[in-house]
C-alpha cells in the first residue's frame, strides 16, 4: 500500500479525545481490533516479507511496477517502469533514496522526503497491525460522515514520522483512506478491492492524491508473502551513463542579468538555445521549443515553485543537451511555459532550465565575476581550489542545501541559482524568531517571479549571514510573507539566491556533497539593488507594474499596479 508518490513510544500508548477518557479507550481499541481482525487470519508475527507487481499510472503516464517490503526490518524498495517517470525509490533503515530513469541515484537528506519514505514503511510493512501498532501514538479522532459511509477515524503517529489518519469504514473494519500532511502538500491515499491472500486482507486498488494536483493509481495484479526481498533492500550503486565531456572539462562563456546565470545550449543539435541554470530545478523547455524539436509530450503534472500557485507541466525526451564539450544523452525534460514566468520578468527571451539533473551529473563551477561557466568530469576525490572553503551540503528533494547563521540562529538554506535575491527567510521561519523578523524594514511587495507566479515579502538588512568560513554584513534579505509555495513550507526556512553567490566563484561537487565557495572580486562590494520600488513584467517592450512598495521612488512618481510604462525620457522603454 503506497502512501506517497514517494516520540518513540515502548508500547501501544492511548490518547484520549475529549468527551470521557473511557469511551474514547474503548472506542480506539475496538476499532483497532476490529481492523486486526478484518485484515489478518493470521499473526502478523508471521509475516516477513511482501511483494507486490501490478500496473500503475503517475500524472498520466502508464506503466508497471513492483515493491519489495521487508515486513520486519521495516524497509521497502519500489521499482517502476514508466516512461519519464521510470526508476526506483526506497528506504532502507537510514536514508531515503531515488534512482531516476538513467540511474542516478539520489540520497534525499530532506525532511519532507524522509517523512514520506517512513510514513510509507510504517504503512506497507502494516506496522500498525501489530500489538503495539509499531510504536505509534494512536488517538481517536471521532466519527465522520461522507459519501454515505461512516468512518471511525483514528490519528496514528509512527516514531519520528508524520502523523497519519486513518479513516476505517465501519460496516467493513477495513481502511478506506489515509490522510497526512507532510510541509505544504496535503496526501490523501485511498483504497479498495480488497482480497485475502495467504491470510492478509490487502488492497489490490489505491490512488493518491496531492493538494498540488499530482496522483497515481496502483492496480496489484499479484501479491507474494513470505517471499525472500532482503537483496533488494539495498541502496543501488550510481549507474549513469548518458553524460560525456570531452577532453573531461569545457569552458563556456554565460550572461549573468539579475544575478541569473544564463547560458546557451545544443538541444537535439538545433540552437543555439537560451537557458537559465537553476539550482533548484530540472531540465525544462518551453512548449514552443518542443514542438521545433518535434518532442511529443506525455503526462500532466502540477509544479510547485515561489508563487502561491502551480502550473501544468508534461515530459518530453529531448535527443541531447549539450553545452560546450559537455552532453548528456536522451535526457527527459518537463515541457513548462517557462518564458512566462522568469522571461517577462527579466526582458530575456528564455527557451529553457537546466538544473539538477545537469549538476549532479558534473562538477560544475561558476564564476560569476568572469561570467564563465565549467563543467568537469566528477573525480573519486573531492574537488578543491586554491583558497576555497568547502561547505558541506544534502539534497532536499533536489536541491542542495548548506547549514548557516543568520544573525546568531544557526539554520539552513538552499543553495538556488535560479533565485535573483540574496537571503530570502521563509515565514514559518520568521514566524518562529521574531527578533529576526522585526529586522524587516519596508511593505510587502512583489520580490520575485517564477513557477507559480510572483512571491511577495518585505525587505531589510541581516547584520550578519555567515557561510561556512565567509560572514557577509548587513545584505538584504527577503522577509517572505506568503501562506503557500515553496518558501511557506515550514521544512525550509531560508534559500539563498544569485545576489549573493555573485560574491564568489561557486563550484558543486554532488559526487561527494560539498559546495566550493572562493571569494571573488565582489565579495566585499556593495551588492547592486533595485531601488525603483517596482517590479515590472515586460510584455514585447510594454512595462506593465504588478508591485510598487510604498515610499519608494515608483511610489513619488505616482504608479500604481496595472500601469503599462511605454517610454521613459521620451525615448523607448528597456531593461
Amino acid at each position: 500500500m503506497r502512501l506517497a508518490l514517494r516520540t518513540t513510544a515502548a508500547a501501544f500508548a492511548f490518547l484520549f479525545c475529549a468527551g470521557g477518557q473511557g469511551a474514547a479507550a474503548t472506542s480506539t481499541r475496538s476499532v483497532m481490533d476490529a481492523l486486526r481482525r478484518a485484515m489478518l487470519t493470521r499473526p502478523v508475527a508471521s509475516i516477513g516479507w511482501l511483494h507486490a507487481v501490478g500496473n500503475i499510472d503517475v500524472v498520466g503516464i502508464r506503466g508497471r511496477m513492483q515493491e519489495w517490503d521487508d515486513v520486519r526490518g521495516v524497509r521497502f524498495t519500489t521499482d517502476q517502469n514508466a516512461g519519464a517517470l521510470s526508476g526506483a525509490s526506497g528506504w532502507d533503515g537510514k536514508v531515503a533514496w531515488s534512482q531516476d530513469y538513467a540511474g542516478l541515484v539520489t540520497i534525499d537528506g530532506g525532511e519532507t522526503g524522509r517523512l514520506q519514505a517512513l510514513d510509507q514503511a510504517y504503512i506497507d510493512n502494516l506496522r500498525y497491525l501489530r500489538p503495539d501498532a509499531g510504536a505509534a501514538t494512536v488517538v481517536y479522532a471521532g466519527r465522520r460522515n461522507t459519501g454515505g459511509k461512516n468512518y471511525d477515524v483514528l490519528a496514528l503517529t509512527p516514531p519520528h514520522g508524520s502523523e497519519l489518519d486513518f479513516w476505517i469504514d465501519q460496516r467493513t473494519h477495513l481502511i478506506d483512506r489515509i490522510v497526512t500532511q507532510i510541509g505544504i502538500i496535503s496526501i490523501t491515499t485511498t483504497f479498495s478491492d480488497y482480497r485475502r491472500v495467504d491470510g492478509i486482507t490487502y488492497p489490490f486498488a489505491s490512488v493518491v492524491e496531492e493538494s498540488s494536483g499530482n496522483g497515481e493509481t496502483i492496480k496489484i495484479t499479484s501479491l507474494d508473502i513470505n517471499q525472500e526481498v532482503a537483496d533488494r533492500m539495498r541502496v543501488p550503486g550510481q549507474n549513469v551513463h548518458d553524460f560525456s565531456v570531452a577532453g573531461g572539462s569545457t569552458t563556456v562563456p554565460v550572461q549573468i542579468v539579475n544575478n541569473h546565470v544564463y547560458v546557451q545550449a545544443m538541444l537535439g543539435g538545433r540552437g543555439p538555445y537560451t537557458l537559465i541554470l537553476d539550482s533548484g530545478g530540472d531540465y525544462i523547455v518551453t512548449p514552443q521549443v518542443a514542438q521545433a524539436l518535434q518532442a511529443k509530450s506525455s503526462g500532466g503534472l502540477q509544479l510547485q515553485g515561489v508563487g502561491n500557485a502551480t502550473e501544468g507541466a508534461s515530459f518530453a525526451r529531448l535527443a541531447s543537451i549539450a553545452i560546450g564539450g559537455a552532453v548528456v544523452r536522451s535526457p527527459y525534460a518537463l515541457v513548462l511555459p517557462i518564458a512566462t514566468g522568469f522571461g517577462v520578468a527579466e526582458g530575456m527571451r528564455i527557451d529553457g532550465m537546466i538544473g539538477y539533473q545537469l549538476l549532479a551529473r558534473f562538477l560544475t563551477t561558476i564564476d560569476y565575476a568572469n561570467a564563465k561557466l565549467t563543467l568537469a568530469a566528477p573525480t573519486s576525490a573531492p574537488a578543491s581550489a586554491a583558497g576555497a572553503a568547502a561547505i558541506p551540503f544534502y539534497i532536499s528533494g533536489m536541491i542542495p542545501r548548506i547549514p548557516i547563521d543568520v544573525d546568531g540562529v544557526a539554520t539552513t538554506a538552499e543553495v538556488d541559482t535560479g533565485n535573483r535575491a540574496g537571503l530570502e527567510l521563509s515565514s514559518p521561519f520568521i514566524a518562529a524568531h521574531p527578533a529576526i523578523g522585526a529586522l524587516a524594514k519596508t511593505a510587502p511587495g512583489v520580490t520575485g517571479f517564477g513557477v507559480g507566479g510572483p512571491s511577495t515579502a518585505r525587505l531589510g538588512r541581516i547584520p550578519t549571514l555567515q557561510i561556512g568560513p565567509y560572514a557577509i554584513a548587513n545584505s538584504i534579505a527577503s522577509f517572505v510573507v506568503q501562506s503557500k509555495g515553496a518558501l511557506a513550507d515550514p521544512f525550509n526556512p531560508a534559500n539563498i539566491g544569485g545576489a549573493i553567490w555573485r560574491r564568489f566563484v561557486v563550484t558543486f561537487d554532488y559526487a561527494h556533497q560539498q559546495l566550493w565557495l572562493t571569494k571573488g572580486p565582489a565579495f566585499d562590494a556593495p551588492a547592486p539593488q533595485d531601488r525603483s520600488g517596482l517590479f515590472l513584467i515586460d510584455d514585447d517592450g510594454a512595462y506593465t507594474v504588478i508591485s510598487v512598495l510604498p515610499g519608494s521612488p515608483g511610489a513619488a512618481a505616482n504608479l500604481v499596479k496595472g500601469d503599462i510604462i511605454l517610454s521613459v525620457n521620451g525615448g523607448p522603454a528597456s531593461l
